[in-house]
């Protein structure tokens, strides 16, 4: 993903999500229609504003299995200019552990993965499961964060977001915010989850 640089200082990136978190969503959202995301979750967004894919292929290459919602097998197929049946019958199979949802029928590596151009060839369009990789789970649990260790972007990531939070915090560079502020950093937070 790639942020405006104005939104990718890991300092500010820190304090956001320190703001964020002040208060749970239940607080802050009280309209049924917004979803509910824990502290972790906002955690993964600052995780994905700070990203920096290393191009190394990894997760393309290893990743079993790569997941797709209906919406990733439409854009899937409109990607491909098929219909989706077609798509579904060519590049998937029935997912064994989640009833309705998809896999991928190649993986290790990907079918669309581009080992000459180390890169997806339809990253424009690729599945929910990539985009939010490296920092894996399920948003709205409340697992913790955790690294793929195979992918350095996600390492080094972790670092910065680690140093930037100790910063912050040991210079008192944040104070106690009020519902609107906290409203105002969850969604902007929540917005990476739209652009990713």
């Amino acid at each position: 993903m790639h942020m405006p640089e104005t939104l990718k200082d890991p300092k500010k990136i820190a304090i956001m999500l320190l703001k964020a978190t002040a208060l749970p969503d239940e607080q802050v959202f009280m309209e049924l229609a917004a979803p509910k995301y824990t502290t972790v979750d906002y955690y993964r967004m600052a995780c994905h504003m700070l990203f920096e894919c290393q191009r190394c292929g990894k997760c393309c290459t290893s990743g079993d299995p790569i997941r797709l919602r209906p919406e990733d097998a439409a854009a899937l197929a409109k990607h491909l200019k098929i219909p989706l049946n077609k798509a579904i019958k060519k590049y998937t199979i029935p997912d064994p552990e989640k009833p309705g949802a998809l896999d991928f029928k190649h993986t290790k590596p990907c079918k669309f993965y581009d080992v000459s151009a180390t890169g997806c060839k339809l990253y424009a369009a690729r599945p929910w499961s990539c985009r939010i990789f490296p920092f894996l789970g399920i948003y709205g649990s409340d697992e913790q964060v955790i690294v793929n260790k195979s992918c350095p972007g996600s390492m080094k990531t972790m670092e910065i977001l680690t140093a930037a939070l100790k910063e912050v915090r040991a210079k008192m560079e944040f104070s106690a915010p009020g519902l609107t502020e906290v409203r105002q950093n969850k969604e902007l937070l929540r917005a990476v989850l739209e652009s990713v």
